[in-house]
């Protein structure tokens, strides 16, 4: 009976330590290399959009030119029918712009937003554990920093990740 144990024990600390190093490598793959890549998505993907609109429009041009010519009299010479297409060229035109703006905020705002999550969240991990961390006075305390430690972080790439989305979301 006690013969079996080591190698239930192995097995169940090789299953740990896997865990652990499988959600170590998650974090460590979303912050070098998903996080840096979400500008580009957002970017690229509102791109793509604007493109869309283009050949949307070269669709709607004829609808566009037949509203001008059936609603010639009431409020004007392009009436209710044509302003939608007002509209599409001022999206057209104005779309470009914007997605530079909006990247350049993002990038400004994120970056912000990280500096004062790393200036602050030392102060955050401390006022939570309700003890003095770098001072452990038993085995147990140094164990539960360690684990808490790993936690923390897995946390902190949360928050960082979640920052990250809502920023670049001004791209958009």
């Amino acid at each position: 009976l006690l013969s079996g144990l080591p190698a239930e024990l192995s097995a169940a600390t090789g299953k740990f330590f896997h865990a652990v190093g499988m959600v170590t490598f998650s974090i460590s793959f979303m912050l070098y290399y998903v996080l840096p890549f979400l500008p580009f998505i957002y970017f690229f993907f509102a791109v793509a959009m604007w493109i869309k609109t283009i050949f949307e429009a070269i669709v709607a041009m004829p609808l566009w030119a037949f509203a001008h010519v059936t609603q010639i009299g009431g409020d004007g010479i392009p009436g209710p029918m044509a302003i939608n297409g007002y509209i599409l060229i001022f999206e057209i035109i104005l779309r470009p712009i914007l997605i530079v703006v909006g990247l350049i905020a993002s990038i400004s705002l994120f970056s912000a937003l990280v500096i004062v999550l790393n200036s602050v969240f030392d102060m955050v991990v401390t006022n939570v554990s309700g003890a003095d961390m770098s001072d452990p006075d038993s085995i147990l305390d140094s164990a539960r920093g360690t684990v808490d430690e790993f936690f923390y972080t897995v946390l902190y790439t949360i928050i960082v990740y979640i920052i990250g989305t809502g920023s670049f979301k001004l791209i958009d």
